[in-house]
C-alpha cells in the first residue's frame, strides 16, 4: 500500500504517427473528471471526502501545466504534510493520491486542461475543503507566488488543522 502521493513518469511509445503512453495500469477507475482553468493562477481545492467515500486520484495535465498538491489529513505522524510536484503536458508526469489526503491544484498557464481519475464516487455529504494557504509541513515547494484566482467556497474552506481528522 502506498501511504503517500507518488510521482509516476509515463513512458512514450513513439513512431512517426506521435506517441501512446499507458497511465493508469493497476489504477480501478470509478470515475474520471477533467478540469478547464481560462486563466494562469487559477486555484482550485484543496478538496476531499471523509469516510468510506475517500477517494485516491490519478492526476494528470492534458494542456498546460499545474503545480499540483496533496495534504496528508490521515491521524498520525505524517497529518498536515504537503506535497507539490508540477504537471504538465510536455513533462508528462502524473501525481498518484492514496486516500486520507486532500488535494488542489494552482494552474501555471492560461487554457490549462486537467484531468482526474478516482477510485470511488463522489458524495457530496462526504465532501469537504480545507484552505489552500493553511499551514502545512512542506516535503517540497510550497505554492508559487502571486495573485490567485479563487472560487468563495475555497477561500472560506476551513484552515488547517481542522477538526476533523486530528480525532479519528
Amino acid at each position: 500500500m502506498v501511504d503517500k502521493p507518488e510521482i509516476i513518469e509515463t513512458q512514450r511509445f513513439e513512431d512517426f504517427r506521435g506517441w501512446l503512453s499507458v497511465s493508469a495500469e493497476g489504477f480501478h477507475v470509478v470515475q474520471i473528471n477533467q478540469g478547464f482553468s481560462k486563466k494562469a493562477g487559477t486555484l482550485r481545492g484543496l478538496h476531499f471526502q471523509e469516510g468510506e467515500y475517500a477517494q485516491a486520484k490519478l492526476v494528470s495535465c492534458l494542456h498546460g501545466s499545474i503545480f499540483n498538491v496533496a495534504v496528508d489529513i490521515r491521524p498520525g505522524d505524517t497529518f498536515g504534510y504537503a506535497y507539490g510536484e508540477i504537471l504538465s503536458f510536455e513533462n508528462q508526469k502524473q501525481m498518484y493520491i492514496p486516500r486520507g489526503f486532500a488535494h488542489g491544484y494552482l494552474t501555471l498557464e492560461d487554457d490549462t486542461l486537467m484531468q482526474w481519475c478516482v477510485d470511488n464516487d463522489f458524495c457530496a455529504e462526504a465532501a469537504r475543503a480545507v484552505r489552500y494557504d493553511s499551514d502545512f509541513i512542506w516535503e517540497s515547494e510550497s505554492w508559487p507566488e502571486g495573485e490567485y484566482i479563487v472560487s468563495e467556497k475555497d477561500r472560506n474552506a476551513e484552515k488547517f488543522p481542522f477538526s476533523i481528522a486530528k480525532d479519528k
